[in-house]
């Protein structure tokens, strides 16, 4: 590629690296779970959590299958035995499309008993909504995440879990939908 092409092909000149792809969503991960699922806590002493990036630290046994979302919470039992809460995938904006839906987020929302929280970059939580939709993931929780100067944003692009919320009018679920 000459230096005119790629002034001229936009798309060119923004092709992030991997290397930059996967720092940022190394940073996002720890970010993410430095911020919201920072456990234990008073509320929930037998909580732990679980960073499987970039090396998976607590595999989720699924059939046959052993899987690693990016972010897994356990409740730990005084037995020492544990119980699967809650997982979580964070997607680069790479990862928003119909095949990681089916290939990871269908796999992880499948998982009976466990909460499953995806969390998106900022501008691609309605795209994410619809693929979800479309391949028939349920997901617990939207969530986009961005980095400005203030430091790491988290917002909750989820409508409330309610089975009546299908029959509101847009109106009254965005009234009532988690700020």
């Amino acid at each position: 590629m000459t230096l005119d092409t790629r002034w001229e092909d936009v798309d060119e000149l923004l092709d992030r690296t991997t290397r930059t792809v996967d720092e940022k969503h190394l940073n996002a991960i720890h970010e993410i779970a430095e911020r919201r699922f920072q456990f234990p806590t008073p509320e929930h002493p037998s909580y732990r959590t679980h960073i499987n990036v970039p090396e998976v630290t607590m595999g989720v046994k699924v059939g046959d299958a052993e899987i690693a979302p990016d972010i897994v919470v356990v409740s730990k039992r005084n037995t020492g035995e544990t119980d699967l809460v809650m997982t979580v995938a964070v997607a680069t904006v790479e990862q928003v499309t119909e095949a990681e839906a089916k290939r990871a987020w269908a796999r992880y929302a499948a998982i009976k008993g466990a909460a499953f929280y995806l969390y998106v970059p900022v501008g691609y939580g309605a795209q994410a909504k619809r693929i979800c939709r479309k391949a028939r993931v349920s997901v617990d929780g939207f969530r986009t995440y961005r980095t400005t100067p203030r430091g790491f944003e988290i917002n909750d692009v989820s409508e409330p879990p309610s089975p009546f919320a299908a029959l509101m009018p847009p109106i009254v679920r965005k009234l009532l939908a988690t700020p």
